[in-house]
């Protein structure tokens, strides 16, 4: 697994969102029933709402376990219109946070967990073994990864 050591912000940010639709095939955003929604995270919450794949309750998604409530985990395709979106509603990885946003991006490939993130930690992980993807991570200017 490789460890995102320095928060991706501005062009840094926007490459691996780029790089994540391009490998993957589905993303998460979370939604906690303890933590009121702002103005924006509600407008952002209704502009998603005509990609929502799938609304799942959870008590767990990745890098996340809740104990005795759950939430609500929107699961989204990774289409060009929702990779632009993500692009401009946040300038760095862990901005996806409550109350301005929707919690925890994540990414899967093929059903597994790809780029993982846990926001109030600030903490990113990437799950990946295959070689030419780490080398395109890798390309990204500015990444900080071990």
């Amino acid at each position: 697994m490789i460890e995102i050591l320095e928060e991706p912000v501005g062009n840094t940010y926007r490459q691996l969102i780029s790089l994540a639709f391009n490998i993957c095939d589905e993303f998460i955003l979370v939604k906690r029933d303890q933590i009121e929604l702002s103005k924006n995270s509600e407008l952002l919450r209704e502009e998603l709402y005509p990609y929502v794949k799938a609304m799942k309750k959870q008590e767990e998604w990745p890098g996340t376990r809740l104990f005795g409530h759950y939430a609500d985990v929107y699961y989204f395709d990774c289409k060009p219109e929702l990779e632009q979106l993500l692009i401009h509603k946040a300038e760095r990885l862990y901005q996806w946070k409550q109350p301005e946003l929707l919690e925890d991006l994540c990414f899967y490939k093929d059903k597994e967990e790809w780029l993982i993130t846990v926001a109030h930690e600030n903490l990113g992980f990437i799950k990946t073994t295959v070689r030419e993807e780490i080398l395109r991570i890798r390309e990204i200017e500015g990444i900080m990864i071990y």
